[in-house]
């Protein structure tokens, strides 16, 4: 850990830990009741539920805390995010001077039930808009019967296959750029889990969050798919590992998003440190029209006081 980053006191990565617990348990329970949902809306929900939460100042320390968020995803670039859907970045300030930058870099996936198909959005739906949901004029199935659907550890991540070139753009770009990039794997409250669609109206929500949204290394991700036949996606099970956490037995699954962000990326244990404002990397990844990113969520710590 940087000299830096070790004066960021217990108290604000508490805070981090707990607002990120938030919008992983919004996002988490939005899958148990919504088992079709595309990857693009989950990270919309998290990403408003980050934004929503407002600066916090930590009086006895001196120290404000600030997350916000920049959607740069469009239609016209919808093929360009191959790399991360979204760029945590910690930027570390004392009295509003930049001090340093860290980024950590995820790439969103979502865990498909068995019963219920997702359809993943494409370049037709990005280039229709609006139409696509408003304009649906052949029969659909009705949601006016339930079905029941359901994930456990057999279930995969549809979108992550044995084959897709993302998985060599991404080993590429870590090569070229020495960023790490890693994955975001969008899963319900609990596993096994088993629900109705539609959910009854008035229903009761998990009483807590077991599984929700994990985070792996893109290496360990991409040595499982490595294994698989082209078109195979992984399952859940396959991708369990290690224990990556000694503090959470089912961090077989992953980090959870809250305890990657506050104890893995701003304890300086992941995520790549920029101390020079002008490196060529962190510019391109800002700048660069081809930026390999769709959204950033940037947590500014300001330290006061004392130098």
């Amino acid at each position: 850990m940087t000299l830096a980053f070790a004066n960021i006191p217990a108290v604000v990565i508490d805070y981090v830990r707990v607002t990120f617990a938030a919008a992983n348990d919004k996002v988490s329970r939005t899958m148990d009741v919504h088992p079709s949902m595309h990857e693009e809306s989950l990270d919309h929900i998290l990403i408003q539920e980050l934004t929503a939460a407002p600066p916090a100042f930590f009086a006895n320390e001196q120290i404000g805390v600030a997350i916000e968020s920049h959607w740069l995803g469009g239609r016209w670039m919808w093929h360009r995010w191959e790399i991360a859907d979204i760029a945590i970045f910690i930027i570390l300030r004392r009295r509003g001077h930049l001090q340093v930058r860290k980024v950590a870099l995820l790439q969103t996936k979502r865990l498909y039930s068995q019963e219920i198909p997702v359809a993943e959005l494409d370049e037709a739906e990005y280039r229709i808009g609006i139409g696509r949901i408003a304009d649906r004029t052949d029969p659909l199935r009705p949601l006016s019967a339930q079905r029941r659907f359901g994930f456990d550890g057999a279930s995969v991540y549809g979108a992550l296959r044995a084959g897709n070139h993302q998985i060599a753009a991404i080993e590429e770009y870590f090569d070229a750029r020495h960023i790490p990039v890693f994955y975001g794997l969008y899963n319900p409250t609990s596993i096994p889990f088993s629900a109705m669609y539609p959910a009854p109206a008035g229903g009761s929500l998990a009483s807590t969050n077991q599984i929700g949204c994990r985070v792996l290394p893109s290496d360990l991700v991409h040595g499982v798919v490595a294994q698989l036949s082209d078109g195979q996606a992984p399952t859940l099970d396959s991708l369990s590992a290690r224990q990556i956490d000694p503090n959470d037995p089912l961090s077989i699954y992953g980090w959870r998003l809250e305890h990657f962000v506050a104890d893995e990326v701003l304890k300086c244990r992941q995520g790549r440190l920029f101390e020079d404002a002008d490196d060529e990397n962190l510019r391109r990844l800002l700048y660069a029209r081809s930026a390999p990113i769709q959204a950033a969520i940037t947590i500014t710590v300001d330290i006061g006081g004392e130098s």
